[in-house]
């Protein structure tokens, strides 16, 4: 299929598509099939369509309280926030997991298309929606249209979007310690294969953000610098996207996340590495790290542009917001967005994660809170509160234990709980270790009570009890 367009653009097909279907569906429940205005919003749904010169099925779907079109998310712009509200209300009261539309619907006669309409209108009367629209369906035999069944939306798409972010999560670990060991060695190295695992990084955070923040879960102890280096760069795509970034200021600023470290590379591993407290010589090698990325960044094999958009944040990232971090500079009135987004990111991947120099580190939303504390200081205010909130309440990889005595982890936010009560994934111990179990919804209530069925009775670091987040939010 022939896509005219990427999701980043101002007006992305799939909104057009979307915003088409919900017209026709209004213009249906309101007026006789031969109305004028039905007549126009089905001419207007296959012009949508016919532009998509479509060489297979066009699937439009919901999996966990979210539309997707194809493999990409519905984003959730301001204009279309109360359509799609309206639209998974509309899909909800019908038991509908998606609906799949073949090329042929271009041949359909206007006739078939309203009655299609009208059944999927009519379903919602029925005792069983769900069955009674298939067995409509199977009467009808429109070889333009499929419905999509719960199971095989669970089973297929989403599991090609947690395998694609996983590979792609670990392909950026393998190219950026690819880089660090040729500069290491050799002096120079080229940064290709980084560059195109950061344009699927964008790609996979456009298709799902929550599960996109699964991928800053992994906490390697082995190599904590490659995966913080991919961490950092995860959390800047997701905060940089959040204030509207466009897709090329997303690609240099996940390069930058991946290489603002690279200047460690002139750093002795006894020092990166030192269980105690650092002399004063071994901790100015350590304030040297941001002015040697910059040295590393500008033997990289890339274009002069690349460098140019690249080389500044890395060198800021642990000035802090007011400037009273390092490297200290004379001439500097304040520190760039890039640099201000990898502050933040590079502080709470940081905090958040176990190192052999400290005994303690914080769970995800202590974190967030102890940086609070800071905002205005260390950190831009502004970027910290959208960063704080694009993590929720308790950010995506926390581990929660609940009043009933279970534990869960953090995997996403329904978008109607507004950041407050998230999904997590329920955990069960086995002979010593945890088993995957169910998915819940913290802001399920009792129906004899009208309370939440289970509350957070405290959050804790999941590493501080062997516990790899991602390894069970990307099964």
């Amino acid at each position: 299929m022939t896509l005219p367009g990427k999701m980043a653009e101002a007006s992305p097909w799939e909104q057009t598509m979307f915003q088409n279907l919900y017209r026709l569906i209004q213009a249906v429940r309101i007026h006789q099939d031969n109305n004028q205005l039905v007549k126009v919003c089905v001419e207007r749904f296959l012009e949508t369509i016919s532009s998509l010169k479509l060489e297979a099925e066009l699937k439009i779907w919901i999996y966990e309280g979210r539309f997707f079109v194809q493999t990409e998310r519905l984003q959730y712009r301001k204009e279309m926030v109360r359509i799609i509200y309206a639209m998974l209300d509309f899909f909800n009261r019908r038991a509908l997991q998606g609906i799949c539309i073949s090329p042929l619907i271009t041949e359909a006669p206007v006739e078939q298309i309203v009655a299609f309409v009208r059944i999927l209108i009519q379903s919602a009367e029925k005792a069983a929606p769900a069955a009674w629209l298939e067995k409509q369906m199977e009467l009808v035999k429109w070889p333009w249209l499929r419905i999509l069944k719960g199971l095989e939306v669970q089973r297929s798409n989403h599991k090609d979007l947690k395998e694609k972010a996983r590979n792609t999560y670990f392909h950026a670990l393998t190219s950026v310690k690819d880089v660090v060991q040729r500069v290491a060695s050799q002096g120079h190295a080229g940064i290709r294969k980084a560059k195109r695992m950061v344009q699927n990084m964008v790609d996979c955070l456009s298709q799902d953000e929550s599960l996109f923040l699964c991928l800053s879960t992994i906490k390697d102890y082995d190599d904590y610098t490659y995966a913080h280096s991919v961490n950092v760069a995860v959390l800047s795509l997701c905060l940089g996207s959040r204030i509207g970034f466009s897709r090329t200021s997303l690609e240099h600023l996940g390069i930058c996340g991946l290489f603002h470290d690279l200047g460690k590379v002139e750093v002795s591993h006894k020092i990166l590495n030192k269980p105690g407290q650092l002399t004063q010589e071994e901790w100015q090698q350590m304030r040297n790290h941001p002015t040697s990325s910059v040295r590393q960044i500008l033997k990289l094999h890339a274009s002069h542009d690349v460098k140019s958009k690249i080389i500044l944040a890395p060198f800021e990232h642990h000035m802090k917001y007011n400037l009273s971090g390092y490297p200290h500079v004379l001439f500097k009135n304040k520190v760039s967005l890039f640099g201000r987004i990898l502050q933040i990111a590079d502080v709470y991947d940081a905090i958040t994660s176990p190192r052999a120099y400290r005994s303690t580190y914080l769970s995800p939303d202590q974190a967030i809170g102890s940086m609070m504390e800071t905002a205005g200081k260390d950190f831009d205010p502004v970027l910290l509160k959208v960063f704080a909130i694009m993590m929720g309440t308790y950010p995506v990889g926390s581990l929660l234990v609940l009043d009933t005595g279970e534990m869960g982890i953090v995997a996403d936010y329904p978008m109607e709980s507004g950041g407050h009560l998230p999904r997590i994934v329920l955990l069960q111990k086995s002979e010593g270790s945890y088993q995957r179990g169910e998915m819940v919804d913290l802001s399920e209530k009792d129906p004899h009570t009208g309370s939440l069925r289970r509350n957070v009775v405290k959050s804790l670091n999941a590493a501080s009890q062997g516990i790899q987040p991602a390894s069970f939010l990307l099964q």
